[in-house]
């Protein structure tokens, strides 16, 4: 498949042939993620899993930057493919790609040497403090190439190389997972093993993506030259509201862990990690699927296919209206299964407090999907402020006005629902928001 697919390929053809395979890398890189948190809560234990979880905000905020960029930068890369531009396609490419090197090294090195300060303005203390800081400072180390492995999907797939970022994908996972086993299980390194395998596994795609580039294979490639001051500002304007979802997620993330670590302990947070590590499974192959699609929308809205790129947006809600849909009779049904891999044996606290949070959590499938799907799309469409005014107030403002209402009422069983209820507000002002858009 090639960029020009995306104005002319029949629409379930092409919602089939870029979803797919960027499902089924997200979804290895879903599993990954879970299987990590097998590894950690049942062969290290309670207090590793709740680091990991007090310290993957902090990686969010600090690589927030780059993902900017590279969200700004896709969509406007799609838009002069659309055009026909491939020249200065190139140009934006190879800027966008050295300012997100540079800024993944500024930041590792802050992450490494400002790990101690970090942990201890999130509140953590003792054994769990001491695993933060050492998973904290291994991962910084990899930041640099961690951010290009990121960013560096979103180029392929504007390529409409969606299999080679599927295969990327699939082959980073199963090499961190078989990394996990020899430095957790074999080696006994504890958390810090766990740092090292996800890095090196990171960091192996991260090159491996960037050979077409290098190689000139692609519609996009590296150029000399410079963009204009006006244009930077459109990919950093545009790439905004993909930089307040990190951080406002990241911030709500640590308040919710500060919330928890004062009415639960430690197993709070490792109870809500152990959700969240489920949950990424059918949250990350929903975003794949958005996320996948929006370089076509952006190619057709770049060519003045206005009623194509609609259909397309049409099609991406419903089959996440249908994925949610199962995933969430999942979850009420047969999530418990799943626990005994998170939980060690005995452990029974943690297992019924996880249960009750994963069950009270579920119901927020319901109205989840629609915020996703729109964000994605407005994003695409290279309308920024309103993607920004929908992310401000769907992760940051109406999550802590119900963290604030219903925590003090419920206590614990508030921080489990409290996404349902902020999910109907963001869904119902996600479809206010798209509905009051004039099209030019």
């Amino acid at each position: 498949m090639n960029e020009r697919d995306y104005g002319t390929a029949p629409i379930l053809k092409l919602f089939f042939r870029c979803t797919v395979p960027a499902m089924v890398g997200m979804g290895f890189s879903a599993i990954y993620n879970i299987t990590d948190g097998i590894f950690v809560g049942h062969f290290i234990g309670q207090e590793a899993l709740a680091a990991v979880n007090l310290v993957m905000p902090v990686l969010m905020i600090i690589t927030a930057l780059a993902d900017m960029v590279a969200a700004g930068s896709s969509v406007r890369i799609s838009i002069l493919l659309g055009r026909g531009d491939k020249e200065e396609a190139g140009r934006v490419f190879t800027v966008c790609l050295k300012l997100i090197l540079a800024i993944g090294f500024l930041f590792g090195l802050a992450g490494f040497l400002l790990a101690g300060p970090l942990i201890r303005l999130i509140g953590a203390d003792g054994l769990t403090a001491d695993y933060a800081r050492q998973y904290l400072r291994v991962f910084a180390l990899f930041l640099p190439l961690c951010s290009l492995y990121f960013s560096t999907d979103n180029y392929l797939r504007v390529c409409g190389k969606v299999k080679m970022s599927m295969t990327i994908n699939i082959v980073c996972s199963i090499l961190n997972v078989t990394l996990d086993a020899l430095l957790i299980v074999v080696l006994k390194k504890g958390l810090v093993g766990a740092a090292f395998a996800s890095g090196i596994s990171m960091s192996v795609g991260a090159i491996w993506s960037l050979i077409p580039f290098l190689r000139r294979e692609l519609p996009i490639a590296l150029a000399k030259g410079r963009i204009a001051l006006r244009q930077m500002l459109m990919i950093i304007t545009n790439g905004s509201s993909e930089f307040f979802i990190s951080v406002a997620g990241s911030l709500m993330a640590i308040i919710l862990n500060v919330i928890l670590l004062r009415l639960g302990g430690s197993v709070a947070v490792a109870a809500v990690s152990i959700v969240e590590y489920i949950e990424s499974l059918t949250g990350m192959v929903i975003y794949s699927m958005t996320d996948a699609l929006q370089p076509a929308i952006s190619y057709c809205f770049g060519a003045g296919l206005k009623q194509r790129m609609k259909q397309i947006q049409k099609t991406v809600m419903g089959a996440a209206a249908i994925l949610s849909l199962l995933a969430m009779l999942f979850l009420l049904l047969g999530g418990q299964y799943l626990l005994p891999l998170f939980v060690k044996d005995g452990d029974t606290p943690l297992f019924d407090m996880a249960l009750r949070a994963m069950r009270l959590f579920a119901l927020s499938y319901l109205v989840s999907w629609i915020d996703t799907t729109l964000s994605c799309y407005l994003t695409a469409l290279e309308k920024p402020w309103h993607s920004l005014a929908m992310s401000f107030l769907g992760i940051l403002a109406y999550p802590l006005l119900c963290l604030a209402v219903m925590v003090p009422l419920w206590q614990l069983d508030g921080v489990w629902l409290f996404p349902f209820v902020s999910g109907i507000l963001s869904a119902a002002t996600a479809i206010i928001i798209v509905k009051s858009i004039k099209f030019q």
